[in-house]
């Protein structure tokens, strides 16, 4: 007679971390293969960042509708799919030869994402009983900061020492490893409960609740205006060889890890607001630094610290603010907040795109840190607007 393996909550736990991994490390990827990129189809860097819009606007819009189109299917089944498409596009990215055909491809590949970080995250409160449920979703999580930490820098080295195109193959690769996995860890039976047009309607009628929206837009907006071009801003502007390049990826990420851990111990004695706003503040001062330092590596890598302390934080209390603010419509605001977070990166992209393209890149941490001050105004606007709790 044959064994089976049970599948375990805590086994799936960490492959819905990995699969994080695996979705944050492609989301970014051309973020840090966009010198290469641009060398291959001898194109303008604004021209590449047209990837990181494409990728941006189809998760932004996609997310909550693919939410509700597909609330009735099997996590497992859905979760295994959004990884095969995931696979498919990056293999298809590998693979393709014009850089039209590489937006396409691109579009398509992101409907993964858009399905699977935020079902991820559902399907991880499915698992486990309803007090551990906040901690099981921080847990998966922790996958997108690994992608920050390690997958693009780690992406951007072999891209420069051997070719992008093979990334691109990994990723598809690793894409299709972690889609068995799913499929074998998590059990049949799992759904989530459809959302209803009435919890749509309330979350986006409630003024403190759109407040909280547009401060995520802003923060992810100036944070993209300057990461989305990070690879070329530190060629052209600091000298900075592929290595040097992968580093700033990695401070960046180290500090986001390191900043996300500090907020959350400090968190319940300072209150979610104030912990948004100094992580707000945190990022302000890492892009007045970078401009301060511009031509001067080291010192501009002081100052990408601080934007790295900032960055994780205020991401990712700014779901447990939504959550506070109004516990019956969390489903809504987190999926409403996940497409921020990715309408925010097109923005940024576009932004970022037009400064490169008319030889204003010096001015690109500016322009971040006139989104990022207006993020902090838009975050003391939603506690003055009475509903926004400090704790």
């Amino acid at each position: 007679m044959t064994q089976t393996i049970t599948p375990t909550p805590r086994l799936a736990l960490w492959i819905l971390l990995l699969g994080n991994f695996i979705i944050g490390t492609g989301v970014l990827l051309p973020a840090g293969l966009l010198n290469e990129l641009v060398a291959a189809f001898a194109i303008s860097p604004a021209r590449a960042g047209q990837l990181l819009f494409a990728g941006g606007l189809v998760v932004g819009i996609g997310a909550p509708v693919l939410a509700g189109l597909t609330s009735r299917i099997d996590r497992r089944l859905l979760l295994t799919l959004a990884l095969l498409i995931y696979a498919a596009g990056h293999l298809g990215s590998a693979l393709a030869s014009g850089f039209e055909l590489q937006i396409l491809i691109r579009a398509f590949t992101v409907i993964g994402a858009a399905v699977f970080t935020p079902q991820a995250a559902a399907t991880a409160g499915l698992l486990v009983p309803p007090e551990k449920r906040a901690g099981a979703i921080a847990f998966i999580f922790i996958g997108w900061s690994a992608a920050a930490v390690a997958g693009i820098p780690l992406g951007g080295l072999l891209a420069s020492l051997f070719d992008w195109r093979l990334v691109y193959g990994l990723m598809g690769g690793l894409s299709l490893l972690v889609a068995v996995a799913v499929w074998f860890t998590l059990r049949p039976g799992l759904f989530v409960t459809p959302l209803g047009l009435r919890s749509w309607i309330q979350a986006l009628g409630s003024p403190v609740l759109l407040a909280v929206f547009a401060v995520t837009l802003l923060s992810m907006s100036g944070q993209f205006t300057m990461f989305g071009y990070i690879a070329p801003i530190l060629k052209d502007g600091f000298g900075a060889t592929p290595s040097h390049v992968a580093a700033a990826f990695a401070i960046v990420g180290v500090a986001g890890v390191f900043g996300n851990s500090l907020a959350s111990r400090v968190v319940a004695q300072l209150g979610i607001t104030r912990v948004i706003d100094i992580a707000l503040f945190a990022l302000c001062l890492g892009f007045a630094g970078f401009a301060l330092a511009w031509g001067h590596f080291p010192l501009a890598m002081v100052a990408a610290s601080f934007w790295g302390l900032g960055s994780f934080s205020s991401n990712s209390l700014q779901q447990s603010r939504l959550v506070a603010l109004a516990p019956n419509l969390a489903a809504a605001t987190v999926a409403l907040n996940t497409s921020v977070v990715y309408l925010g990166q097109s923005l940024g992209a576009v932004v970022g795109g037009r400064l490169v393209d008319k030889g204003l890149m010096a001015w690109s941490p500016v322009a971040a840190l006139v989104f990022l001050a207006a993020a902090l105004f838009m975050s003391w606007l939603a506690a003055r607007l009475g509903g926004v709790r400090s704790s």
